[in-house]
């Protein structure tokens, strides 16, 4: 994946490089597939928690994408538990323990942060 090789400092560790690296081969593949049909949009691309986030089952990775780095911009922790959750697929308690923050942080900033990407990406 073109990415530093370094050791993994235990399964918090893992999580977070595989969560960061689906979204990498994600927004690359949607890029690829705008480029390939220019002219008809960004692709929906359907994914099992994208209803969890958007509202929606179908979501433009891109658009998740470009919200999640003005997330970033601002609240970093929140777009970290975005990139677990939705991307690399961890639970509530198990984005708490990569984070190494209690679950009830992960479950309220979780809540916020898909609020503010449902109006975001509507």
């Amino acid at each position: 994946m073109g990415q530093p090789h370094g050791p993994l400092h235990g399964r918090k560790h893992f999580y977070g490089i595989a969560a960061r690296l689906m979204r990498q081969v994600l927004v690359e593949h949607a890029r690829r597939h705008g480029a390939e049909k220019r002219g008809r949009g960004q692709p929906a691309v359907t994914l099992g928690q994208a209803e969890e986030v958007t509202g929606s089952p179908e979501v433009d990775i891109l658009a998740v994408h470009e919200a999640l780095e003005r997330l970033a911009t601002f609240d970093p922790q929140q777009a970290r538990i975005v990139e677990l959750r939705f991307f690399g697929g961890l639970s509530i308690k198990e984005s708490a323990e990569a984070l190494g923050v209690g679950h009830a942080t992960v479950e309220r900033e979780w809540g916020l942060a898909r609020t503010w990407l449902r109006k975001e990406l509507s």
